[in-house]
């Protein structure tokens, strides 16, 4: 099965939908590629500007501290950089604020994963962050996608898919029966206790008393 086909069977995207690219690994995958050149808006942090010229595909807003991108790309995207020196949020928690301010909904994350993994452990974070502020907000690479849910989440799968569940608040509690090794009000001790599971089916109900960052893996065994 090609990464299309999973998607198509585990999340709906919306549409219209939005973009983010951040500056770690920019996808491989042609269809994640392909992405970029139907959605409605683009927010590029600062770094991932000149793969995005590579491809022939101009965002529509570039946001960061600015010191990633030469004078020349600067002065060719003046209009539309949004320089922000804050040292005290990364790039991509800057880019997700403004999808914030300017109401986006329906946002993809992409390239947030790769390269450095303190960026890339701050990037899947981040969504906890932004869950309740944008709505269908997730986060894709080659390998797999990242969601967020609370409460009682039912969320599609393929038989044999990898699950990993990550818990970054403490006091996190999660039943889900449908799981190759079965979680009962399962108290995460570590915010990533509960990696490295499978899918039985095609559903999993998930109940968590907080929020819980689900990741579906591309691998089906």
């Amino acid at each position: 099965m090609t990464i299309k086909d999973i998607l198509n069977q585990i999340y709906l995207l919306k549409q219209p939908f939005n973009l983010i690219i951040a500056d770690g690994r920019f996808p491989k995958t042609k269809y994640l590629q392909s992405l970029l050149t139907v959605a409605t808006k683009i927010i590029a942090c600062d770094g991932a500007v000149v793969r995005l010229i590579k491809h022939g595909i101009p965002p529509n807003y570039i946001i960061g501290d600015c010191d990633s991108i030469t004078a020349n790309i600067y002065q060719q995207f003046s209009q539309i950089i949004i320089k922000d020196s804050d040292q005290n949020s990364n790039d991509l928690t800057k880019a997700v604020n403004l999808a914030v301010k300017l109401q986006l909904d329906n946002v993809v994350i992409l390239g947030a994963t790769g390269l450095r993994e303190d960026h890339t452990i701050a990037n899947i974070v981040l969504l906890v962050e932004f869950y309740q502020s944008i709505k269908h907000i997730t986060m894709i690479s080659d390998y797999g996608i990242f969601t967020v849910h609370q409460g009682v989440a039912n969320i599609t799968t393929i038989k044999g898919q990898q699950i990993s569940l990550f818990a970054p608040l403490d006091g996190t509690t999660v039943n889900c029966k449908e799981l190759k090794w079965p979680l009962t009000n399962y108290s995460f001790k570590l915010w990533n206790s509960g990696t490295l599971n499978e899918a039985t089916g095609n559903n999993l109900t998930i109940k968590s008393n907080k929020p819980i960052i689900v990741y579906r893996a591309f691998c089906i065994k």
